[in-house]
């Protein structure tokens, strides 16, 4: 008996054995909840990223329906409909003690693992072991908040999931929070940790006002014209003059000669003739349309804009700028640019109105934190710039970009 039995328990033990070491599938695979929480932390704005295994929402959405082994592009829509329709009340965030009114951006089927996301194809079908679902929040801050807490709702509604380990992500830095059933609000304290807002860049002023008009250079010819006439006519009437004629002649000459010089300093100031001079204030101008969107408010945005760009292209380069700093498929999350450097290659006046033409090219390097990912978007510009001048101010009124490379 003992003879017949030892090869019995050999093969169930070898059995067992390639049965834990075999692949699972479908369900099996997605039988461990999976649940990772991203907190983002910038100036004017935290986003919170939570990341979900697909199983598990499958199961809350329909808790008798089969699993399937994969997702389609229609069941990941009805998925993303069915939770972002209830979702977006979940999380609520404080800033010292106050609401912050934030917005709910969606929710997305993302593929691979927490801290481990891989790119999904449009249109294309997903493993269901290998699908995530995303949600995000956006809650626009002061420029430095002290402190920041999360409050989530949807333990109730995800009770399969009793737990939320959130990485807190604060310019170089990271640390890690908690969220569970039991304790549904955890608080990241700044201690002066979060990164300053880059001031805006410095642009060269123009001289305005009477200075600029050429009336002002006649001004002065006129003066020494006149005073010498009036010189000779208190001469002629010997009326008499504090230092003498010859004293009174040097004054009057001084103060016509005076206001020539003014009036020249103040054309060559505002002459922009070579490419050095054009790049002293282009640079700061380009520079300061990006720092504009260091702001979330659309307002706060305008605001700041409209210090470097007037007229119609105002508009035209807040959605062309959003455009270009927004991740292509990445929920409207946006690039914050780090590095920029713009160099003048020729100059020339402006035909049609006062100021220059410049060919400029302009690099701008951004990176933006997303699903526990650093993503980094270098982009290249070449483009004809038209600068005009504003009152005391230098503006971009025109902008024809002729070629853009993503490096």
């Amino acid at each position: 008996m003992a003879q017949t039995l030892g090869p019995v328990i050999h093969l169930s033990i070898v059995a067992l054995a390639v049965l834990a070491l075999a692949p699972l599938s479908g369900a099996e695979a997605t039988a461990a909840p999976t649940a990772q929480g991203y907190l983002y932390i910038e100036p004017y704005q935290a986003r919170y990223e939570a990341l979900f295994d697909a199983a598990t929402i499958l199961r809350w959405q329909n808790p008798q329906a089969e699993l399937p082994a994969r997702l389609s592009p229609d069941a990941q829509k009805t998925l993303t409909d069915a939770i972002a329709a209830k979702a977006s009340g979940w999380c609520e965030v404080h800033s010292a003690g106050q609401p912050l009114p934030g917005a709910f951006i969606g929710a997305s089927v993302i593929k691979g693992k927490p801290g481990n996301t891989l790119p999904l194809e449009p249109s294309s079908d997903l493993a269901l072991d290998e699908a995530l679902v995303g949600l995000i929040w956006e809650f626009p801050t002061p420029p430095a908040p002290e402190d920041i807490t999360v409050t989530w709702k949807g333990f109730e509604s995800l009770p399969a999931i009793p737990e939320i380990p959130i990485r807190v992500f604060f310019g170089p830095l990271s640390e890690n929070l908690t969220l569970t059933s039991s304790a549904t609000k955890t608080t990241w304290q700044s201690q002066g940790r979060v990164p300053s807002v880059p001031p805006l860049a410095s642009v060269p002023l123009i001289i305005s006002g009477p200075l600029t008009s050429p009336l002002w250079g006649y001004f002065g010819l006129a003066w020494i014209v006149l005073g010498l006439a009036a010189l000779i006519l208190i001469r002629r009437k010997g009326w008499p003059m504090p230092g003498g004629i010859g004293f009174g002649i040097v004054i009057w000459f001084a103060i016509g000669s005076a206001f020539m010089v003014i009036d020249r300093v103040a054309r060559q100031a505002n002459h922009v003739a070579t490419p050095a001079q054009a790049q002293a204030i282009l640079h700061p101008l380009l520079r300061n349309v990006y720092r504009a969107f260091d702001h979330r408010a659309e307002s706060e945005i305008y605001d700041v804009l409209a210090r470097s760009v007037d007229g119609e292209l105002l508009r035209r380069l807040y959605l062309e700028t959003i455009q270009a700093l927004t991740l292509d498929g990445r929920e409207g999350t946006r690039v914050t640019i780090n590095d920029f450097d713009a160099t003048v290659a020729a100059v020339r006046p402006n035909p049609a109105a006062p100021g220059f033409i410049a060919d400029c090219q302009w690099t701008a390097l951004g990176r933006v934190g997303h699903w526990g990912h650093t993503h980094t978007r270098v982009n290249r510009y070449t483009a004809q710039v038209t600068v005009t001048p504003r009152g005391p101010d230098w503006k971009i009124t025109g902008l024809e970009v002729t070629e853009t490379r993503r490096l």
